[in-house]
């Protein structure tokens, strides 16, 4: 065994960060000789700690807010700016004593590299180590925060961090970023690896069934489902209820290993989140994505997903009130199961492209 270490910091915001994180550690824990720190929200590490737990002591978690992200509106999925801009002036004022708590950690560990999804405190890290300094992402908060009018002081605080950045990993739906004076590469989708026997256990038990997720970080109450038979399997924060004789399974919050159960189903009802949506391409679902203003990356991969015909999308307000016929027939006359068939899991590539 080598012996070294990479040191991944994954966004504390949400799951979809962490989730597709984990699928590039497996693939280097099972592949290579090399030793994990992780750095991630104490809620998303304790989901990775279940995930990686075959592992061992091959992995080092380390439990620090790595990201503000967005914050929405309490019981909404509407983005709170003015908490926002708050939030993020306070972490942007800790960075210092966060990076140099990291670095002396990590400064007497063989490192190799520093991967960051696409936390500033990594890239930060990553310079101060004199590390290859890599991020991954498929977008930058700088565009995120442009699109919402935060201040320009922000902003360019991230624009500099970025700048440190020795390449970029670009995923499919990259959100554009002009800006980014780095070399980059591009890269497909990616996600945990599916387990097909799993899938078809799940489908035995539960038949035909819908997944309808917000994503872990919302709490949006009240979903309310007609015309539909079938199981309804949710994640934490909805609140689902339905007319006839369906069957609904709250997945809880230690699920490790939902993706499978996305993939077990035959729609999918999301948050346009790239997580779930690289989860539903890969396992070749019928995708729902739910219209969400004011978030630039919801609304871009829409647009971008709806073009190429495999997926479609309600209005967060048609939450209240889901006719599953009416899904049904949308997904009919919209969804090409053709162009869903192009879609395979690029984990691979960004290993090689990692060279490590």
């Amino acid at each position: 065994m080598n012996n070294q270490y990479l040191a991944f910091y994954a966004s504390s915001h949400g799951f979809g960060h962490m989730t597709r994180c984990l699928a590039i550690i497996e693939e280097l824990l099972e592949t290579t000789d090399h030793l994990i720190y992780l750095a991630s929200g104490a809620f998303q590490n304790s989901f990775a700690r279940v995930y990686l737990e075959r592992f061992g002591d091959r992995v080092t978690y380390r439990d620090i807010r790595t990201e503000v992200g967005l914050v929405n509106k309490d019981n909404s999925l509407k983005v709170d700016i003015p908490r926002l801009e708050h939030e993020l002036t306070d972490f942007m004022v800790s960075w210092d004593t966060a990076v140099a708590a990291e670095v002396a950690i990590l400064r007497d560990l063989p490192v190799a590299c520093v991967i960051s999804d696409i936390s500033a405190i990594g890239i930060q890290v990553g310079e101060q180590l004199g590390v290859r300094n890599i991020g991954i992402a498929n977008f930058t908060w700088c565009e995120q925060y442009e699109f919402l009018g935060l201040s320009d002081t922000i902003i360019d605080r991230f624009r500099e961090v970025y700048a440190k950045l020795d390449m970029l990993i670009e995923y499919d739906l990259m959100l554009p970023a002009p800006k980014m004076p780095v070399p980059r590469k591009q890269i497909g989708f990616i996600c945990r690896r599916f387990d097909n026997d799993r899938i078809a256990a799940i489908r035995a038990q539960y038949g035909p069934s819908v997944f309808i997720t917000c994503g872990k970080s919302a709490d949006l109450k009240n979903i309310k489902i007609d015309n539909y038979d079938g199981t309804i399997f949710t994640t934490s924060g909805i609140n689902i209820t339905a007319t006839g004789n369906a069957k609904i399974i709250q997945l809880p919050i230690e699920t490790f290993d939902t993706h499978n159960y996305l993939a077990a189903s035959d729609i999918v009802i999301a948050k346009a989140g790239w997580g779930t949506i690289s989860e539903a391409l890969l396992s070749k679902r019928n995708l729902v994505l739910i219209e969400m203003e004011g978030v630039l990356e919801d609304t871009e991969n829409i647009e971008e997903l709806k073009r190429r015909g495999v997926a479609v999308s309600i209005k967060k307000s048609d939450l209240k009130r889901i006719d599953m016929q009416v899904i049904t027939d949308l997904i009919a006359e919209n969804i090409v199961r053709e162009n869903l068939d192009k879609y395979e899991n690029a984990t691979g590539d960004i290993i090689r492209t990692l060279n490590v």
